[in-house]
Formats: C-alpha cells, structure tokens, sequence
C-alpha cells in the first residue's frame, strides 16, 4: 500500500511541474511588438563620443532577445546620452585633493514609441549606471576599459523596460 502512495504522489508531481512549465517561454512573456528601430543614439554629455559604444551595446543586447528582430518596422528607441561625471573618491584624511579612485556614472534618457510614433510605451525615460575606478597607473587608459560594461548594464536596462509586458 505504501509504495502505492508513494508512486501516486510522484506522478501527481511531475504532472504539477509539467503543467507549472507548460506556459513558460524562453525570453520572458512576448513584447507588443516584434521588430524594434533603433535611431542613432545622440550624444548631449560633457564627454564627446559617448554614443557610439551605447548605441553597439544596445543593438547587441535587443539582438541577444530572441522575440524581437532589428529594423524599420513596431516600434521606434530614441535615446540620448545625458550625462557623464567622473568623481574624484579619496581615502586620504590629510589630502583631500589626492584621488584614490573614481566614480563615474552615465545617465541616459529614452523614449520608446509604437505604431508610427501614435502610442508611447515611455517617454524621457532615465536609465543610469556606475562603476568605480581604482586608478593605478594610467587612469585614462582603465575608464576606457570599464565603459563598455556600463554600456552593457545601460543596454540592459532598456531592453528589460522596452520588452516588458504592457
């Protein structure tokens, strides 16, 4: 009689985790629209250039979703670098000029629109991320090194809002 319970109780599982997996899909629920534009990303911080790397970071990461395509078609990105600070950060308690490392942060804002600019999912959005700097040697050379993953978190970001149920 046990084992008769005990095989009952595994079949009555594996059929609730079948049916709790049955209405999953890889990527995340479906997005309202399934070709996405990306305009050129503009560039209005202090720091000049800071456009082209987000705008390889976000064509990578809305090509990485497999529920979505690139190019003319459902719905439009519009984004706009909006700021870059580099902050000094020191550990000295006699200096307070003799930087130890540094913040930067990049600010970014996007407008995200369907059916020919009719419909907007959002508007001026703010996306933001940040990294800290240990400056070593040359300090020019490692902020160079640490962008492109900011990028890559910025990218994130967006693509996680754009693609979110509506």
């Amino acid at each position: 009689m046990s084992r008769f319970i005990t095989i009952l109780f595994v079949a009555l599982s594996l059929g609730l985790v079948h049916s709790g997996c049955s209405a999953y899909k890889l990527g995340g629920p479906k997005p309202t629209f399934s070709t996405i534009e990306i305009s050129p990303v503009r560039n209005s911080s202090t720091r000049p250039g800071m456009h082209l790397p987000l705008e390889q970071k976000l064509r990578e990461s809305f090509l990485s979703d497999p529920r979505l395509k690139l190019g003319t078609g459902d719905a439009k990105l519009e984004t706009e670098v909006v700021e870059y600070t580099h902050n000094g950060l020191t550990t000295s308690s006699v200096d307070a000029y003799t930087y130890t490392s540094y913040n930067i942060l990049i600010k970014v804002r996007c407008t995200l629109t369907t059916q020919s600019g009719k419909k907007v999912l959002f508007k001026d959005r703010e996306f933001s991320a940040s990294a800290t700097l240990q400056t070593q040697s040359d300090a020019a050379s490692e902020e160079r090194s640490i962008a492109p993953g900011i990028f890559t978190e910025i990218a994130a970001q967006i693509r996680e809002a754009a693609t979110t149920s509506w």
